[in-house]
């Protein structure tokens, strides 16, 4: 009897093996569906400018990305096969005056983009990926003069947009990269938002005292925090990557922060994540997400 069934169980095995790697019927593999099911109730963890090629066979389960209108809905698509969720970043160019780098930021721009994107992802569409998008950057640097044709963005500004897209883009989580604080110097902004961003270099001081201030002053506002690790410039803008042991060190601690609602780091380079030492850490912050679960970057009572 056991000679019998031997080779009936090896061809249920090889059949078995081959529909794993068989294309689903939406041209997406087996093997992607199975890997987001595992990151499905993992904390969120990754990289801005995470390559689009590693989404399905990298480690991480998140990034942050800069995309283009006609872009995003095949990228969400990806993201959502591959078990990766989305802090999308609108291009710099198309929120200037004159559609100019570095030019001035323009909210009237902000608007007419945020238009495209809707266009793009409407709302049956916005509740599909809804676990997908983790969020939807209002812009960044504000305070960067140089990167904005010499005049930084308001709060007030910020504000306009955010109350504009949450009209056309319902449910999705509205965020700025940068300290609570700076929203805290408006009274008006934080209902608009659902969260703060707080990323460490070593100039910014005690690495616990920097994320606890950010954590209570986002839990004062009503906001959530995105915590992360400024990587590429670990002890102050320009300055070297992190190394190996900094990495653990600050990255355990922002990934470990009871107030984070996803950890986001700035920013991948080839050259140092592939590194066999920081490999090794990636790998271990990585498995310490996975006994996280996952997070919402949504302020609370929010729509969506």
């Amino acid at each position: 009897m056991t000679r019998a069934l031997t080779p009936l169980i090896l061809l249920l095995a090889l059949a078995s093996a081959a529909s794993a790697q068989a294309p689903a019927a939406d041209g997406s593999r087996v093997e992607d569906t199975l890997r987001a099911g595992r990151h499905a109730g993992q904390f969120a963890i990754g990289m801005s400018a995470w390559p689009v090629g590693s989404y399905c066979s990298g480690p991480m389960s998140a990034a942050m990305q800069q995309v283009h209108p006609r872009e995003v809905l095949r990228r969400v698509q990806l993201a959502a096969r591959c078990g990766v969720r989305l802090v999308l970043v609108p291009p710099r160019r198309l929120l200037t005056e004159g559609r100019e780098a570095n030019g001035l930021f323009s909210v009237e721009s902000a608007k007419r983009l945020t238009d495209q994107f809707a266009r793009e992802l409407p709302p049956d569409t916005l509740r599909k990926y809804r676990s997908t998008i983790l969020g939807f950057n209002l812009a960044d640097d504000y305070g960067c003069t140089r990167c904005w044709g010499g005049k930084a963005i308001t709060q007030a500004q910020i504000g306009e947009w955010a109350a504009y897209a949450r009209t056309k883009l319902p449910g999705v989580p509205l965020g700025v990269r940068v300290v609570p604080e700076w929203v805290a110097r408006d009274s008006t902004l934080a209902p608009l938002l659902d969260y703060a961003w707080a990323q460490y270099h070593t100039r910014k001081g005690d690495a616990k005292s920097f994320y606890d201030k950010a954590a209570t002053t986002s839990q004062r506002l009503g906001l959530r925090v995105i915590m992360g690790v400024n990587v590429k410039d670990c002890y102050g803008v320009g300055t070297d990557p992190c190394s190996a042991e900094d990495l653990v060190r600050y990255g355990r601690m922002a990934l470990g922060h009871p107030a984070s609602c996803a950890f986001i780091n700035w920013r991948y380079d080839e050259g140092t994540y592939g590194r066999p030492e920081m490999r090794e850490v990636w790998q271990g912050l990585v498995e310490q997400a996975r006994k996280r679960g996952a997070e919402e970057c949504r302020r609370e009572g929010a729509a969506g």
